[in-house]
Protein backbone atom coordinates (compact mmCIF):
# COMPACT_ATOMS: atom_id res chain seq x y z
CA UNK A 1 0.00 0.00 0.00
CA UNK A 2 1.31 3.35 -0.64
CA UNK A 3 1.33 5.88 2.31
CA UNK A 4 3.32 8.79 3.12
CA UNK A 5 3.39 8.65 6.71
CA UNK A 6 3.90 11.63 7.29
CA UNK A 7 1.62 13.30 4.73
CA UNK A 8 -1.27 11.01 6.06
CA UNK A 9 -0.29 12.58 9.67
CA UNK A 10 0.05 16.29 9.39
CA UNK A 11 -1.21 16.66 5.27
CA UNK A 12 -4.44 14.89 4.72
CA UNK A 13 -5.92 15.10 8.61
CA UNK A 14 -7.90 18.49 8.11
CA UNK A 15 -8.50 19.64 11.80
CA UNK A 16 -9.94 23.31 12.24
CA UNK A 17 -8.16 26.00 13.19
CA UNK A 18 -10.95 26.66 15.63
CA UNK A 19 -10.60 23.72 18.16
CA UNK A 20 -6.59 24.47 17.73
CA UNK A 21 -6.08 21.32 16.62
CA UNK A 22 -3.94 22.01 13.30
CA UNK A 23 -0.46 21.07 12.82
CA UNK A 24 2.49 22.93 12.82
CA UNK A 25 3.58 22.35 8.88
CA UNK A 26 5.84 25.14 7.14
CA UNK A 27 6.55 26.33 3.49
CA UNK A 28 9.52 27.24 0.99
CA UNK A 29 9.06 29.53 -1.42
CA UNK A 30 11.30 30.41 -3.84
CA UNK A 31 9.42 33.85 -5.03
CA UNK A 32 12.54 35.68 -6.40
CA UNK A 33 12.81 32.56 -9.17
CA UNK A 34 9.10 34.44 -10.53
CA UNK A 35 10.43 36.10 -13.28
CA UNK A 36 13.11 32.78 -14.66
CA UNK A 37 10.44 30.71 -14.14
CA UNK A 38 7.89 32.68 -16.55
CA UNK A 39 10.87 32.14 -18.76
CA UNK A 40 11.16 29.02 -18.78
CA UNK A 41 8.52 27.38 -18.20
CA UNK A 42 6.54 27.22 -14.86
CA UNK A 43 8.30 24.70 -12.63
CA UNK A 44 6.48 23.51 -10.03
CA UNK A 45 9.48 22.56 -7.44
CA UNK A 46 11.68 25.63 -6.34
CA UNK A 47 15.18 24.05 -6.75
CA UNK A 48 14.89 24.54 -10.35
CA UNK A 49 13.17 20.43 -11.19
CA UNK A 50 12.77 20.05 -14.57
CA UNK A 51 9.25 18.93 -14.33
CA UNK A 52 7.02 21.41 -15.77
CA UNK A 53 3.53 21.86 -16.56
CA UNK A 54 2.00 23.54 -19.92
CA UNK A 55 -0.41 26.70 -19.21
CA UNK A 56 -3.96 25.98 -18.92
CA UNK A 57 -5.65 26.86 -22.70
CA UNK A 58 -7.68 29.66 -22.45
CA UNK A 59 -10.63 27.58 -23.12
CA UNK A 60 -9.89 24.08 -20.97
CA UNK A 61 -11.87 20.52 -21.98
CA UNK A 62 -14.48 20.18 -19.23
CA UNK A 63 -12.84 17.43 -17.41
CA UNK A 64 -16.25 15.41 -15.33
CA UNK A 65 -15.37 13.08 -12.98
CA UNK A 66 -16.97 10.04 -11.95
CA UNK A 67 -17.80 9.78 -7.70
CA UNK A 68 -19.43 6.81 -5.50
CA UNK A 69 -20.24 7.85 -2.03
CA UNK A 70 -20.16 4.93 0.55
CA UNK A 71 -22.19 5.89 3.71
CA UNK A 72 -20.81 3.74 6.53
CA UNK A 73 -23.50 4.46 9.07
CA UNK A 74 -24.87 3.07 12.40
CA UNK A 75 -28.24 1.52 11.51
CA UNK A 76 -30.20 4.72 11.50
CA UNK A 77 -32.80 5.33 8.51
CA UNK A 78 -32.26 7.81 5.36
CA UNK A 79 -31.35 11.08 6.80
CA UNK A 80 -31.25 10.57 10.13
CA UNK A 81 -28.12 10.70 12.00
CA UNK A 82 -24.68 9.59 9.67
CA UNK A 83 -27.26 7.83 7.25
CA UNK A 84 -27.53 11.10 5.31
CA UNK A 85 -30.21 12.09 3.35
CA UNK A 86 -29.84 11.86 -1.10
CA UNK A 87 -30.56 15.18 -1.30
CA UNK A 88 -27.82 16.55 1.49
CA UNK A 89 -25.45 14.50 -0.54
CA UNK A 90 -26.08 15.76 -3.77
CA UNK A 91 -26.21 19.07 -2.30
CA UNK A 92 -22.99 18.35 -1.51
CA UNK A 93 -21.64 17.50 -4.88
CA UNK A 94 -23.64 20.69 -6.22
CA UNK A 95 -21.36 22.32 -3.76
CA UNK A 96 -18.20 21.00 -4.90
CA UNK A 97 -19.17 22.06 -8.06
CA UNK A 98 -19.38 25.42 -7.46
CA UNK A 99 -16.16 25.68 -5.77
CA UNK A 100 -14.21 23.98 -8.22
CA UNK A 101 -16.21 25.67 -11.45
CA UNK A 102 -15.93 29.06 -9.56
CA UNK A 103 -19.59 29.85 -9.71
CA UNK A 104 -21.08 32.41 -9.84
CA UNK A 105 -23.46 33.30 -6.82
CA UNK A 106 -22.30 30.85 -5.21
CA UNK A 107 -20.26 29.84 -2.05
CA UNK A 108 -17.43 29.29 -4.91
CA UNK A 109 -17.08 32.60 -6.34
CA UNK A 110 -14.49 35.10 -5.90
CA UNK A 111 -12.96 38.30 -7.53
CA UNK A 112 -9.06 37.02 -7.26
CA UNK A 113 -7.11 38.24 -9.80
CA UNK A 114 -5.02 34.75 -9.33
CA UNK A 115 -8.21 32.14 -9.44
CA UNK A 116 -10.49 30.97 -12.32
CA UNK A 117 -12.72 28.31 -13.57
CA UNK A 118 -10.93 25.27 -13.23
CA UNK A 119 -13.00 23.55 -15.63
CA UNK A 120 -13.22 20.13 -13.59
CA UNK A 121 -16.62 18.96 -12.62
CA UNK A 122 -18.23 16.15 -10.53
CA UNK A 123 -20.75 13.90 -10.88
CA UNK A 124 -22.17 11.14 -8.83
CA UNK A 125 -21.82 7.61 -11.01
CA UNK A 126 -24.83 6.07 -13.17
CA UNK A 127 -23.39 2.44 -13.57
CA UNK A 128 -22.27 -0.02 -10.89
CA UNK A 129 -19.47 -2.63 -11.25
CA UNK A 130 -21.57 -4.64 -12.47
CA UNK A 131 -23.40 -2.65 -15.00
CA UNK A 132 -26.40 -1.70 -13.26
CA UNK A 133 -28.36 1.47 -12.87
CA UNK A 134 -27.33 3.46 -9.85
CA UNK A 135 -27.64 6.90 -7.88
CA UNK A 136 -23.84 6.95 -7.41
CA UNK A 137 -25.05 6.62 -3.54
CA UNK A 138 -24.36 3.12 -1.56
CA UNK A 139 -25.69 2.72 2.28
CA UNK A 140 -23.86 0.16 4.01
CA UNK A 141 -24.66 -0.39 8.38
CA UNK A 142 -21.13 -0.32 9.85
CA UNK A 143 -22.39 -2.66 12.60
CA UNK A 144 -23.47 -5.29 9.92
CA UNK A 145 -20.12 -5.27 8.28
CA UNK A 146 -17.26 -4.36 11.34
CA UNK A 147 -14.48 -5.13 9.63
CA UNK A 148 -10.97 -6.51 10.76
CA UNK A 149 -9.04 -4.00 11.89
CA UNK A 150 -5.47 -3.64 13.68
CA UNK A 151 -4.77 -1.02 16.37
CA UNK A 152 -2.50 1.39 14.52
CA UNK A 153 -4.39 0.32 11.07
CA UNK A 154 -5.36 4.04 9.56
CA UNK A 155 -9.21 4.64 7.68
CA UNK A 156 -7.66 3.72 4.50
CA UNK A 157 -6.96 0.07 5.46
CA UNK A 158 -10.38 -1.06 6.59
CA UNK A 159 -12.76 1.11 4.41
CA UNK A 160 -12.17 -0.68 1.40
CA UNK A 161 -12.91 -3.84 2.88
CA UNK A 162 -16.76 -2.31 3.80
CA UNK A 163 -17.10 -0.58 0.37
CA UNK A 164 -14.46 -0.29 -2.58
CA UNK A 165 -15.42 0.06 -6.70
CA UNK A 166 -13.12 0.08 -9.00
CA UNK A 167 -10.23 3.28 -8.44
CA UNK A 168 -9.62 3.30 -12.07
CA UNK A 169 -13.34 4.25 -13.00
CA UNK A 170 -14.79 5.94 -9.57
CA UNK A 171 -13.70 8.41 -7.07
CA UNK A 172 -14.04 6.44 -4.01
CA UNK A 173 -15.65 9.08 -0.73
CA UNK A 174 -16.36 7.25 1.79
CA UNK A 175 -19.05 9.31 4.57
CA UNK A 176 -18.18 7.58 8.06
CA UNK A 177 -19.53 8.80 10.96
CA UNK A 178 -17.95 7.41 13.85
CA UNK A 179 -15.89 10.34 14.34
CA UNK A 180 -16.67 13.56 16.55
CA UNK A 181 -17.14 16.83 15.13
CA UNK A 182 -14.72 19.00 14.54
CA UNK A 183 -12.19 16.65 15.07
CA UNK A 184 -11.20 14.48 12.26
CA UNK A 185 -12.91 16.02 9.57
CA UNK A 186 -11.51 14.16 6.40
CA UNK A 187 -8.01 12.76 4.73
CA UNK A 188 -7.13 11.97 1.03
CA UNK A 189 -5.01 9.78 -0.65
CA UNK A 190 -2.40 11.41 -2.89
CA UNK A 191 -1.78 10.91 -6.65
CA UNK A 192 1.49 9.34 -8.23
CA UNK A 193 3.14 11.62 -11.18
CA UNK A 194 6.48 13.27 -11.79
CA UNK A 195 5.53 16.07 -10.48
CA UNK A 196 7.36 17.16 -6.98
CA UNK A 197 5.83 15.66 -3.79
CA UNK A 198 3.54 13.01 -5.60
CA UNK A 199 6.57 10.70 -6.45
CA UNK A 200 5.60 8.34 -3.77
CA UNK A 201 4.25 4.94 -4.84
CA UNK A 202 0.55 4.52 -6.19
CA UNK A 203 -1.57 4.01 -3.06
CA UNK A 204 -2.76 -0.13 -3.80
CA UNK A 205 -5.69 -0.41 -1.84
CA UNK A 206 -8.26 2.15 -0.46
CA UNK A 207 -7.02 4.94 -3.17
CA UNK A 208 -9.98 7.57 -2.05
CA UNK A 209 -11.35 10.49 0.03
CA UNK A 210 -12.76 9.64 3.43
CA UNK A 211 -14.92 12.38 5.06
CA UNK A 212 -16.74 13.08 8.59
CA UNK A 213 -20.49 12.28 8.30
CA UNK A 214 -21.07 15.58 10.81
CA UNK A 215 -18.85 18.02 8.01
CA UNK A 216 -20.48 16.65 4.53
CA UNK A 217 -22.22 18.81 3.27
CA UNK A 218 -24.51 22.12 4.80
CA UNK A 219 -25.86 22.05 8.24
CA UNK A 220 -26.82 23.75 10.87
CA UNK A 221 -23.99 22.16 13.13
CA UNK A 222 -22.23 24.93 15.65
CA UNK A 223 -19.04 24.64 14.28
CA UNK A 224 -16.49 26.73 11.13
CA UNK A 225 -16.53 23.82 9.16
CA UNK A 226 -20.45 23.53 8.13
CA UNK A 227 -20.88 24.52 4.41
CA UNK A 228 -19.34 21.54 2.82
CA UNK A 229 -15.89 22.85 1.82
CA UNK A 230 -14.01 19.58 3.75
CA UNK A 231 -14.73 17.97 0.97
CA UNK A 232 -13.13 20.10 -1.47
CA UNK A 233 -10.03 20.88 0.57
CA UNK A 234 -9.93 17.06 0.51
CA UNK A 235 -10.55 16.49 -3.44
CA UNK A 236 -7.42 19.28 -3.42
CA UNK A 237 -4.95 16.46 -1.59
CA UNK A 238 -6.47 13.61 -4.15
CA UNK A 239 -5.34 16.02 -7.15
CA UNK A 240 -2.02 16.32 -6.17
CA UNK A 241 -2.27 19.31 -3.68
CA UNK A 242 -0.62 20.28 -0.46
CA UNK A 243 -1.46 22.93 2.38
CA UNK A 244 -0.41 26.81 1.36
CA UNK A 245 1.90 26.19 3.80
CA UNK A 246 3.61 23.34 2.65
CA UNK A 247 4.06 19.57 3.70
CA UNK A 248 6.53 18.84 6.96
CA UNK A 249 6.20 20.24 10.52
CA UNK A 250 8.81 22.14 12.39
CA UNK A 251 10.70 24.36 9.38
CA UNK A 252 10.94 27.97 8.84
CA UNK A 253 8.73 30.12 6.36
CA UNK A 254 11.03 30.17 3.33
CA UNK A 255 12.34 26.22 3.63
CA UNK A 256 9.09 24.59 2.91
CA UNK A 257 6.86 24.31 -0.67
CA UNK A 258 3.92 23.63 -1.65
CA UNK A 259 5.15 23.73 -5.13
CA UNK A 260 2.53 26.43 -6.58
CA UNK A 261 4.16 30.01 -7.54
CA UNK A 262 1.11 32.03 -6.93
CA UNK A 263 0.23 30.91 -2.71
CA UNK A 264 2.36 33.40 -0.78
CA UNK A 265 4.22 32.19 1.76
CA UNK A 266 3.01 31.28 4.99
CA UNK A 267 4.71 29.22 7.98
CA UNK A 268 0.74 27.49 9.04
CA UNK A 269 -2.39 27.88 8.79
CA UNK A 270 -3.84 31.28 8.51
CA UNK A 271 -7.37 32.90 10.26
CA UNK A 272 -9.10 36.00 9.98
CA UNK A 273 -10.16 36.23 6.63
CA UNK A 274 -11.91 39.54 7.30
CA UNK A 275 -8.59 41.31 7.88
CA UNK A 276 -5.91 38.62 6.69
CA UNK A 277 -2.16 38.97 7.81
CA UNK A 278 0.49 39.26 5.89
CA UNK A 279 2.56 36.51 4.38
CA UNK A 280 5.84 36.43 4.58
CA UNK A 281 7.07 37.80 1.38
CA UNK A 282 4.84 40.72 2.63
CA UNK A 283 1.85 39.93 0.30
CA UNK A 284 -1.78 38.98 1.79
CA UNK A 285 -1.68 35.60 3.24
CA UNK A 286 -3.85 33.15 1.39
CA UNK A 287 -6.43 32.97 3.97
CA UNK A 288 -9.09 32.52 1.39
CA UNK A 289 -7.63 29.22 -0.23
CA UNK A 290 -9.15 26.00 -0.50
CA UNK A 291 -5.79 24.37 0.71
CA UNK A 292 -5.37 26.42 4.02
CA UNK A 293 -7.22 25.30 7.49
CA UNK A 294 -9.65 27.52 8.68
CA UNK A 295 -13.57 28.33 8.70
CA UNK A 296 -15.59 27.44 5.60
CA UNK A 297 -16.72 30.64 5.23
CA UNK A 298 -13.25 32.05 4.44
CA UNK A 299 -12.25 29.62 1.57
CA UNK A 300 -13.30 30.39 -1.51
CA UNK A 301 -10.22 29.78 -4.16
CA UNK A 302 -8.06 27.70 -5.96
CA UNK A 303 -5.28 29.82 -7.45
CA UNK A 304 -4.41 29.68 -11.19
CA UNK A 305 -1.07 27.30 -10.58
CA UNK A 306 -2.99 25.00 -8.43
CA UNK A 307 -5.81 24.66 -11.16
CA UNK A 308 -2.35 23.84 -13.32
CA UNK A 309 -1.15 21.45 -11.22
CA UNK A 310 -4.80 19.55 -10.49
CA UNK A 311 -5.42 19.30 -14.51
CA UNK A 312 -1.83 18.29 -15.01
CA UNK A 313 -2.62 15.42 -12.56
CA UNK A 314 -6.08 14.67 -14.33
CA UNK A 315 -4.09 14.20 -17.90
CA UNK A 316 -0.96 12.47 -16.89
CA UNK A 317 -1.09 10.42 -12.99
CA UNK A 318 -1.77 6.72 -13.12
CA UNK A 319 -4.80 5.91 -11.93
CA UNK A 320 -6.31 9.79 -11.76
CA UNK A 321 -6.73 9.91 -15.99
CA UNK A 322 -8.33 7.09 -16.71
CA UNK A 323 -10.93 8.86 -14.14
CA UNK A 324 -12.02 11.40 -17.35
CA UNK A 325 -12.88 9.18 -19.44
CA UNK A 326 -14.35 6.81 -17.19
CA UNK A 327 -17.47 4.99 -19.11
CA UNK A 328 -19.56 5.40 -15.74
CA UNK A 329 -21.24 8.36 -16.38
CA UNK A 330 -22.68 10.21 -19.07
CA UNK A 331 -20.88 13.11 -20.13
Amino acid sequence: MKYDATLYKLAHLRYITIVKTVYNQEKLVMKNKILLLAIIGIIFSCNKDENTINPTPENPELLILPIVVHIIHGGENIGQGSNLSTERIKEQIRSLNDDFRRKKGTLGENNSPISDDSFIQFKLTEVTPNGNPTNGITRINYFENIPDKDVNDRPHDWLPKIAYWNPEKYINVWVYGGFPQDQLLGLATIPTTNLPGLEAPLQALGDGIMINALHFGKSDMDSGANLGKTLTHEMGHFLGLFHVWGRYEGKGCQQQDDHIQDTAPVAGPIDNCDNPPLACDGKIAPVNNYMNITYDKCLNVFTKEQIKRMRYVLENAARRKNLTSSNTIDR
